[in-house]
């Protein structure tokens, strides 16, 4: 009988330092034909699994999110993902076939279902951040069931009201500042943009009325130029979407991180768009300080956000 103790005790033992293991992981995955990378980080693997769905399109993550990783690691694990053409991914192997909407939605079902599946859970919590939040709000109207919580940062809901909005706004402003050239580079701009120098210009002045220093070397046109080659259409086609009227309800609980001075993802919309939607639980939480960056403008106040989320 000690014997049968003592085994049962070491078996125990073992299962609870398994449970509450560290993991650090830089994996590749095989997601929509391709190797896509995904990094893992946690203090304790039997915690729930957030994934982070970064912005752009075409911006991984992990050089901005350090700060947040480091504050959620003890209650997370924490998940990020460089998406097709973008960071680790694009430097494993480029995309195969041409980028389409219907494709990164594609990839975040099989990003969802492969982490539920290795970690052996049924439910993650989601958070999608700017273009993030695009491809998060597509999923959790679909999958809701396979969600803890959906959490939709600085997020796109609908674009093209979003761009109208702040473009009527800084024409405005600029009037009122007298802002010469600022008049002149806004005064050609439509909605929907035909191409990337209006939408370059569209954020360059954005940034600018929203107290962003903008000089050529923190807001260069050759990022955007260069963006343009591999972005620019997914992107236009992704601007079609409206939640509003294409998500009226999420079947899941649903938090909503908005910056007070966003003009990207404007924040006039989101806020509509929020007191208009259904869901079993849904919370607005305002962040003052940031104009879109929340992530990297409030690391501290983003990750102390996403603990009070009671799904533990």
């Amino acid at each position: 009988m000690k014997a049968l103790n003592a085994l049962l005790f070491l078996l125990l033992l073992c299962a609870t330092s398994f449970a509450q293991q560290a993991i650090h992981t830089k994996d590749g995955a095989a997601i929509g034909g391709i190797n896509q990378y995904i990094e893992v980080d946690t203090k304790d693997s039997s915690k729930p699994i957030l994934l982070f769905l970064h912005g752009g399109p075409g911006f991984s993550s992990r050089p901005y999110l350090k700060s947040v990783v480091s504050k959620l690691q003890d209650d997370f694990l924490v998940v990020q993902w460089d998406q097709r053409e973008t960071g680790n991914t694009l430097a494993w192997n480029p995309s195969p076939v041409p980028l389409t909407p219907e494709l990164f939605h594609r990839d975040t079902e099989e990003v969802v279902d492969y982490l539920l599946e290795k970690f052996g859970r049924k439910k993650l919590l989601l958070v999608g951040f700017s273009w993030g939040g695009y491809l998060g709000l597509e999923y959790a109207k679909n999958h809701p069931e396979k969600l803890l919580a959906y959490v939709h940062v600085s997020g796109i809901v609908a674009p093209a009201l979003s761009e109208r909005l702040t473009l009527d706004t800084i024409r405005e402003l600029a009037e009122k500042e007298q802002n010469t050239l600022a008049i002149q580079e806004l005064a050609d701009i439509e909605i929907p943009f035909r191409n990337w120098k209006e939408l370059y210009y569209q954020r360059k002045w954005t940034a600018h009325f929203s107290g962003v220093k903008v000089t050529p070397k923190t807001y260069p046109m050759h990022l955007f130029e260069t963006w343009d080659k591999t972005w620019f259409d997914l992107f236009m086609k992704a601007s079609e979407v409206n939640f509003i009227e294409s998500a009226p309800e999420l079947k899941c609980p649903a938090y909503f991180f908005i910056a007070r001075k966003d003009l990207v993802s404007n924040s006039k919309v989101t806020g509509i768009y929020y007191e208009q939607l259904k869901a079993p639980v849904k919370e607005l939480v305002w962040f003052d300080k940031s104009t879109h960056e929340i992530p990297s403008q409030e690391p501290k106040e983003f990750a102390w956000e996403l603990l009070q989320i009671p799904i533990r």
